[in-house]
């Protein structure tokens, strides 16, 4: 058992699953069996045809499975004292504590990402002997639950793992690597290396089966196919590989959302914004997420690295719309220095700008100039044209750092950058050590190579299941 059971039911049995079956239950019983669709239960309804399946994985909760803590645990972030409350798991994250929950507590990103990886291992096992349909409908649905468990593999394995680094893979703990619909198995952590070959294998030749265009803005497509890979191959240190998958994608995708269109509708700055597409409406969404609970970010300011960042050049149109000292009424959220999230709940779409920012980092690394194009691209819908400024290479150190601090400030809602220093701080790039005093005035750190850069593994679960062994800390 990979994950607490009661959650399931309390909360997936009345989600997706019975969104279009009365499944939920008929899973729950039979999922341990070599062949649970044997037995149909009475007045359940348990998913044969290749429509069934299809109609598993046009559920939208697929693409939320997720909270906010990556935020808190990164230098993006600063709490104020006077909203810290060491009670609840986002402050245990802040400080990166021996652990984030109680025992009697649920950790809503291991729990609700196996959950979805049970209802995808489903499709999977059963898709090919479905009923009716066409071999390229199983096609388009088993690439599309291959390319979720990919992502969710990525996530859990960048939460809970360590950075990749390929000298130790083979022996580093990841996550418990589940492909089959079996509530009862008492998995152990599998190694990086494994799960990083799964995550591999399920996304090699998808894109093929995947359409140019989705039937529904929820619904995974080829560009998605090629930026998952991207993204996987940036995090595994294979950057080169990663520019060309990313490039693959800008193929099918390179629109860009035109910040100088925006607005606000009012004096203040606030939330709300004249003209912003929604996450799931962006030009530049390549495959939507999102993440559980709105106004994640409320009432937490930017960290000081990266309002530095953003003052280099304050007629920064995300610095503009992203955050502000003052409320809608014009009073400040703390001081006049103290910038808050204005715009609470993260983007976790994966989507152009990355791409691009994946593209110039590959050529950065190889000390190419054309990384600066790809940057001023990009920037040229960041800022109002009478302010925009071309960077060229005489704003930083290296080209590299030019990249750094710009995927820094466009990726900053979109909940990559704890990763990004797990990353970095295994390519040595990355050697700050972060300190944050909690009220009671103990100090906390966060130095390279930490292992609290790794989440801890939730008590509930290691209480059900003794072959997960705990993260140290």
């Amino acid at each position: 058992m990979i994950f607490n059971t009661e959650f399931y039911k309390r909360h997936k049995t009345m989600k997706h699953i019975t969104k279009y079956f009365a499944l939920a239950g008929a899973l729950m019983l039979f999922s341990s069996c070599n062949d649970f669709l044997d037995t149909l239960p009475k007045g359940k309804v348990i998913p044969t045809t290749v429509e069934d399946f299809g109609n598993l994985m046009k559920d939208m909760t697929l693409s939320t499975a997720y909270d906010g803590l990556p935020y808190y645990c990164s230098d993006d972030v600063l709490i104020p004292n006077r909203s810290i409350n060491m009670s609840n798991a986002t402050n245990k994250a802040y400080f990166w504590l021996e652990s984030f929950y109680l025992d009697s507590e649920d950790d809503q990103n291991w729990n609700d990402t196996y959950n979805h990886l049970f209802t995808i291992n489903v499709v999977l096992e059963n898709i090919e002997g479905a009923t009716g349909g066409t071999e390229e409908e199983r096609r388009r649905i088993a690439a599309e639950a291959k390319i979720f468990r990919a992502y969710n593999y990525w996530y859990l394995q960048s939460l809970y793992g360590p950075a990749y680094n390929a000298a130790t893979a083979s022996t580093d703990l990841s996550v418990p690597l589940v492909t089959e619909p079996n509530l009862e198995a008492k998995h152990s952590r599998a190694t990086v290396e494994q799960v990083t070959a799964q995550i591999l294998k399920d996304l090699e030749g998808i894109e093929q089966d995947l359409p140019i265009m989705g039937s529904n803005n929820y619904k995974p497509t080829r560009a998605a196919a090629y930026a998952m890979k991207a993204r996987v191959l940036f995090y595994l240190g294979r950057y080169d590989e990663a520019g060309k998958e990313a490039e693959k994608a800008l193929e099918l995708n390179n629109k860009i959302d035109d910040m100088r269109e925006w607005s606000f509708p009012t004096e203040f700055p606030s939330g709300s914004i004249n003209g912003k597409p929604t996450d799931i409406t962006s030009l530049q969404k390549i495959w939507y997420h999102s993440v559980n609970g709105s106004g994640a970010l409320s009432q937490v300011a930017i960290g000081e690295g990266l309002l530095e960042l953003y003052k280099k050049n304050d007629k920064d149109l995300r610095f503009k719309f992203w955050f502000s000292n003052v409320d809608n009424k014009g009073e400040f959220f703390y001081d006049e220095n103290t910038y808050c999230y204005i715009q609470t709940t993260p983007n976790y779409n994966i989507g152009v700008p990355e791409m691009m920012l994946i593209k110039a980092e590959a050529l950065a690394r190889q000390n190419d100039p054309a990384a600066l194009d790809i940057l001023n691209e990009l920037r040229k819908y960041r800022f109002t044209e009478e302010d925009y400024t071309a960077l060229t290479a005489e704003d930083g150190n290296s080209l590299l750092e030019i990249v750094l601090e710009e995927r820094r400030r466009e990726l900053a809602l979109s909940g990559l950058r704890w990763f990004d220093m797990k990353r970095l701080v295994q390519d040595g790039i990355y050697t700050q050590t972060l300190t944050r005093t909690s009220p009671d005035g103990e100090t906390h750190t966060l130095a390279p190579g930490s292992n609290r850069y790794l989440f801890p593994i939730p008590q509930s679960v290691i209480l059900q299941n003794g072959n997960i062994v705990q993260n140290p800390r």
